[in-house]
């Protein structure tokens, strides 16, 4: 992996936005509202679904409309509102409507994507064929982070800039140098805090009690060498045992934070579907957005042994 890839995970230039028709309109537009506080040039993909074909659309989704039409139909009250917002917003963003869901890794890689932003966990497990007729969806084909924002999240508590409190559950493994150096990144721009925690699940390890401290974590973490490359963020170390999603979601419910970032292979199996890993129930579930980074990761992991000549300033 290269150095420029950190960064520019970090602080993304283009983000394309992925929506469904399908959903609720106001939370696109607050999701749209928080990404385009990040300076980034931001492109909107309206994914075609059940609503797109349902009569007296134009009625329901004003913001469908084009500007003229959107003009000369009357509103009011919130329907009107919404609808200067979108005017407002879509005037700074790109919209691209009605694009096939199997278009969308050829349309990140061709727009220079930095991030893909999905406005509810449930787009990222729709299945499409490749044109080498391999059955995929977006989490295992977008080689670049992925960000969440699902319906539970609460929008209010995001100024589209920044995360200062940052919550990275960790499993031992290749990926882990990668997952720990990218949140730190992401948490000294945000000058803010991060926290690693460790899941033991009970009856699965044949650790030691004391290998399930905080320090006996801490001294698995590449540590030094964070420090010896300038990216050595302001952290803290939590353990607990049980169940990891369930664990995960308890823990930022006691201690609210900013975003999750849940790491690669190892957090669970996408290609299963909903439901039968633990980044899916994580994302599905918490209070705050969550940045997937699965397949950036481990497309990454081949050049893992290049990790000790990265310098990040």
């Amino acid at each position: 992996m290269k150095a420029s890839d950190l960064r520019r995970w970090c602080r993304p230039r283009t983000i394309l936005v992925i929506s469904n028709l399908a959903e609720n309109p106001a939370h696109t537009l607050e999701v749209v509202t928080g990404i385009r506080g990040t300076g980034a040039r931001v492109f909107l993909v309206q994914l075609p679904g059940p609503a797109y074909t349902t009569p007296g659309l134009g009625r329901n989704l004003p913001f469908l409309l084009s500007e003229s039409r959107a003009i000369a139909e009357p509103r009011c009250g919130n329907g009107n509102r919404q609808a200067f917002l979108w005017a407002e917003i879509l005037s700074e963003v790109t919209v691209l409507k009605n694009t096939p869901i199997k278009r969308i890794p050829a349309l990140a890689d061709s727009l220079g994507a930095d991030l893909v932003v999905l406005t509810a966990p449930e787009i990222g497990f729709i299945r499409f064929c490749t044109a080498s007729s391999q059955d995929v969806d977006l989490y295992g084909s977008i080689p670049v982070p992925i960000l969440i924002f699902g319906a539970r999240m609460k929008m209010s508590s995001w100024n589209g800039k920044e995360f200062r409190r940052i919550l990275l559950p960790i499993s031992f493994g290749r990926d882990l140098g990668l997952q720990l150096r990218l949140a730190c990144r992401f948490t000294r721009r945000s000058h803010g805090r991060l926290t690693v925690l460790r899941v033991f699940e009970n009856g699965t390890t044949d650790e030691h009690p004391w290998e399930r401290t905080p320090v006996a974590v801490e001294a698995r973490l590449p540590i030094s060498e964070l420090k010896h490359e300038g990216i050595l963020c302001p952290m803290e170390i939590a353990v607990c045992e049980g169940y990891p999603a369930r664990k995960i979601l308890s823990f930022n419910e006691q201690k609210p934070h900013d975003l999750i970032i849940m790491g690669g292979s190892r957090m669970g199996n996408f290609s299963l579907g909903p439901g039968h890993n633990i980044a899916e129930s994580v994302m599905s579930e918490a209070f705050c957005p969550v940045l997937i980074l699965g397949r950036a990761i481990a497309s990454a992991s081949a050049a893992a042994d290049l990790i000790p000549q990265l310098t990040l300033a």
